[in-house]
């Protein structure tokens, strides 16, 4: 019964648009990947580039995983996929730095705010704000290097 139901359910899964999927499956990473993040900004005591490495330590995994099954069905040789993934998300992880030290030090969320709004309150509210937009930018990124890359069919 639980094996039937849970076929029931993956096939379900499947017919799903692989785009719909990896926007499901990637808000499910992208979500933990920004409370990983926010939590060592505080552990770090502030410190995006220390965090942002801590972060993709732990993430890089979660995402390969999920993303190879659920997005993509890849059922390809799962080391030269890891270490293609690997090596995309290496690649992102040094975009995703330089796009941060961008909107950190350029854009200044804060400035942006009226002085009395209480969001104002948060700890590390620029570095946050900076990284959900490298986050948005690195989303699109992510899809066109896994399909046509990481977990690319061989034809």
């Amino acid at each position: 019964m639980i094996v039937e139901t849970y076929r029931r359910l993956e096939n379900f899964w499947f017919s799903i648009n692989q785009k719909i999927r990896f926007l499901l499956v990637g808000g499910f990473n992208t979500g933990a990947s920004f409370l990983i993040y926010y939590a060592f900004l505080y552990i770090t005591q502030g410190r995006e580039q220390v965090s942002l490495l801590l972060m993709n330590v732990i993430n890089i995994n979660i995402s390969i995983m999920t993303m190879r099954y659920y997005v993509f069905q890849s059922k390809g040789n799962f080391g030269r996929e890891y270490a293609k993934a690997f090596s995309s998300y290496i690649l992102l992880y040094f975009i995703n730095t330089g796009l941060l030290a961008f909107f950190v030090r350029v854009i200044h969320f804060k400035e942006w705010l009226p002085a009395d709004s209480i969001i104002l309150m948060l700890p590390n509210l620029n570095k946050a704000a900076a990284q959900l937009c490298c986050i948005v930018i690195i989303t699109f990124l992510t899809f066109f290097i896994h399909k046509y890359f990481s977990f690319r069919k061989n034809i």
